[in-house]
């Protein structure tokens, strides 16, 4: 578990070989730092992981870009992520910054799971 600010992220190594991230709290100013050097470590270690946002109560532009930054990375070094989340607090600002046409965001880990196994290209 990562704590900053008003943000907390639980980490758990699925059996399936997926790293899952679940990020509950603010994704604000306070917490990006935080928040950026833990994707950097998911996508320096190369492993695949998905990104789950259903409690994260607060997406902020900066959250946004540490969520852009963490994408180009793993472009960068064909490392398979997605976020997954479905309410609006996450969804809106996703939209409204056109970022849902660009990041792999799926409505539920379970259905970020099947697109990162299957072989599936990730949505961007």
């Amino acid at each position: 578990m990562y704590e900053a600010h008003e943000l907390r992220i639980d980490l758990t190594d699925r059996a399936d070989g997926i790293r899952l991230a679940r990020l509950t709290g603010e994704l604000d100013l306070a917490a990006a730092p935080a928040l950026r050097a833990f994707l950097t470590g998911c996508v320096d270690d190369g492993r695949t992981f998905i990104v789950d946002l259903e409690s994260v109560t607060f997406l902020g532009s900066a959250g946004l870009q540490a969520l852009v930054d963490a994408d180009e990375a793993a472009a960068g070094r064909s490392v398979r992520w997605a976020l997954a989340g479905s309410h609006r607090v996450v969804i809106r600002p996703l939209e409204v910054t056109g970022l849902h046409e660009q990041l792999p965001l799926f409505p539920s880990v379970t259905v970020a799971t099947r697109h990162l196994t299957q072989g599936a290209p990730v949505a961007h």
